[in-house]
């Protein structure tokens, strides 16, 4: 599913697999958790989080790296429950917020998270990868 909301945000897809989910969701040392939403015993969605530093806030919060239900499951509330799952687990661990990215061009999760509560502004997220990635590492 990762691999299909990668080709969905038009993002370069990598070849994730479930042995990669297993290392680094439930290997020694996770790099994230995830969550996932089943119906009739078939997985529909998932999300993926892990606890993060914000220096906005001074301090830790959550933050949700993936949230995809799968077309055929959608509009029935399984993202928002998905959703509300980590929003628990961040309120288990005594964390203030609970954060994710959106690109501006998605309305139908624009309008989602907003039907949450969700404050959306209007911060982008800047990468850098591949040659433009390898070149700044190199400099000295």
């Amino acid at each position: 599913m990762a691999n299909a909301l990668n080709r969905t945000e038009a993002t370069r897809p990598t070849a994730y697999t479930p042995a990669i989910v297993r290392r680094d969701a439930f290997g020694l040392r996770p790099s994230f958790r995830v969550l996932v939403a089943e119906v009739d015993g078939r997985v529909v969605g998932y999300a993926s989080f892990g606890v993060t530093y914000n220096t906005d806030i001074a301090g830790r919060e959550m933050w949700m790296h993936d949230l995809y239900v799968i077309p055929r499951a959608r509009s029935r509330g399984i993202g928002a429950a998905l959703v509300a799952a980590v929003a628990r687990e961040a309120a288990r661990r005594r964390l203030s917020r609970l954060g994710w990215g959106v690109r501006g061009t998605n309305t139908r999760a624009l309008r989602f998270y907003r039907g949450l509560g969700a404050q959306v502004g209007h911060t982008r997220l800047a990468l850098l990868l591949g040659r433009s990635f390898l070149a700044l590492a190199a400099r000295r």
